[in-house]
């Protein structure tokens, strides 16, 4: 079994100078160009300035050169789904409700704890050796087990990734989300787009959620935190989400869920939440849930009112702009958020309908879709991006100490290679890094004040023997995957007739660049 070197034994004990770094933190409107040394001390920025002659260096200092290096706040990826890590690239580009039964947890057999543990590493390596630093993984284990949370958990700690652990439950089905599909579905393919009976030994989820709450701490420290994560508002039956929402104040925990994703939603949340005009917003008004503790994804298909209604509440979201494309769900209005007051996170979202777990993509499409949906002449711009994919989206976690170059926040930096051709000649840093960066020059990333990588190495996870386990494993999953898209292939006929059935309801809106 392959093992890595546990956290706390890895957590530098000695100060840290980084000496001489380009800094770029958007928040401060420092878009590169002043270089400066940063004091990292018991996990935290403890000084930063021109010259470390200014706030002292310890004797008992590791120095570590960072001259020819940018120094940004570590990216945050604040909306990701860790079980589906193995399923990148298999799929091309469908709609969200044909992707859905093809890849989520509920469709598949049980998986085994080596799965879940390779799974997590491999989501976890990709993060980290894209600079990202912190994730919310919105995980969906099925069936919900403390077992399995809890090897979720600890393969996080081995990681040092900083980790919002979030576990997903649901009680509703596509047959009654999805309008038209009951209408049209033969009965013999019900069983189908419902998935497998679930195991005879099954726990009931919700009694197994408040049990990993009260009896599994997330960890040591608080790098790795719990979350509670309702999967949508057509999903969760009233009683389901007014149980989460007790149980997630009960243990002081933030609540996640998902929003007005694709069209095919937006004309469904016209039937399901009638009595509050068709908007799940108002509907998550009324039950009391909107608020600070809150993070939305997608929020694709809300209008105005809606957005003033997120603002107004503090309630947070995060936009995902590449998963969005390609399940052709269409284009979240950044701008009008950002007028309405709401200040969006940035998310990959899923392994196997974004494919890539790199926030450079993110920012580069949000700055460049919000053109295509509006005005070509205002923002949001490569800094806005920017600070969406750090200060915004640590705000998004309720991680108010992370995302900033600043003392008193967490030591969570990613370093860039000023030598890579994106950066030569140096004209602008957070523009190069937002239109031109890839990922390809991460040199290095600290976490909680600890290096992760480090010249390009990734410190904390045995790539070769992950990869080894992989090659042994992979044959099982792509059986029990075949099967699945087998029985999802005999549903496409009719997925696609409700599609076309909504697609002629006007919902009042458009986030299509062409309709």
């Amino acid at each position: 079994m392959l093992s890595a070197t546990p956290a706390r034994a890895r957590r530098q004990s000695r100060p840290i100078w980084v000496r001489g770094a380009t800094l770029v933190d958007p928040v401060a409107g420092e878009e590169g160009g002043a270089k400066a040394d940063i004091l990292v001390r018991d996990g935290q920025i403890a000084a930063i300035g021109p010259d470390a002659t200014a706030f002292g260096v310890p004797d008992d200092a590791e120095t570590f050169d960072a001259s020819s290096l940018i120094a940004v706040p570590g990216l945050v990826n604040a909306h990701y789904h860790s079980h589906d890590a193995l399923l990148k690239g298999a799929f091309d580009v469908m709609s969200l409700e044909r992707w859905a039964v093809r890849a989520l947890p509920r469709y598949f057999p049980p998986r085994s704890d080596r799965e879940l543990r390779l799974r997590t590493l491999i989501g976890a390596a990709e993060c980290l050796r894209g600079g990202i630093t912190t994730v919310q993984d919105m995980l969906s284990l099925w069936p919900l087990t403390s077992r399995q949370a809890a090897i979720v958990r600890d393969t996080y700690r081995e990681t040092g990734l900083r980790v919002v652990l979030g576990l997903q439950l649901a009680d509703t089905g596509p047959l009654d989300t999805i309008p038209y599909l009951r209408d049209i579905l033969p009965v013999e393919l019900a069983g189908i787009v419902a998935g497998p009976p679930p195991p005879p030994d099954m726990p009931a989820p919700v009694a197994e959620l408040e049990r990993i709450l009260a009896e599994l701490p997330a960890g040591p420290d608080d790098r790795v935190t719990w979350a509670v994560c309702p999967s949508s508002p057509e999903r969760c039956s009233h009683a389901l989400l007014a149980r989460l929402l007790e149980i997630a104040r009960a243990h002081s925990v933030r609540l996640f869920s998902h929003v007005a994703i694709s069209r095919v939603e937006a004309v469904g949340a016209r039937a399901l939440f009638e009595a509050h005009g068709g908007s799940p917003i108002r509907y998550l008004d009324s039950v009391g849930a909107l608020g600070p503790d809150l993070t939305l994804a997608h929020g694709v298909w809300l209008d105005d009112d809606d957005a003033c209604l997120l603002a107004d509440s503090g309630t947070r979201l995060v936009m995902n702009p590449i998963s969005n494309l390609k399940t052709r769900n269409g284009i979240a209005p950044y701008r009008r958020y950002a007028e309405s007051g709401v200040r969006p996170g940035l998310g990959c979202d899923n392994c196997s309908c974004s494919d890539a777990q790199n926030m450079f993509q993110a920012m580069k499409f949000s700055v460049l879709l919000a053109g295509i949906a509006g005005r070509s002449d205002d923002g949001p711009g490569a800094r806005d991006s920017l600070r969406a994919a750090t200060a915004d989206g640590a705000h998004a976690l309720g991680l108010e100490t992370t995302g900033r170059l600043s003392p008193g926040f967490k030591a969570d930096l990613t370093f860039l290679d000023l030598k890579d051709p994106v950066y030569s000649p140096l004209n602008n840093a957070t523009r190069q890094m937002v239109y031109g960066e890839a990922g390809r020059g991460v040199s290095a990333v600290m976490v909680d004040g600890r290096f992760v990588v480090r010249d390009r190495k990734l410190l904390t996870i045995d790539e070769d023997a992950l990869a080894d386990e992989l090659t042994e494993l992979m044959p099982a999953v792509l059986r029990d995957a075949g099967t699945v898209f087998e029985r999802a292939a005999r549903l496409d006929p009719y997925l696609s007739e409700a599609e076309a059935r909504a697609w002629e309801v006007d919902v009042g809106m458009t986030r299509m660049a062409c309709d």
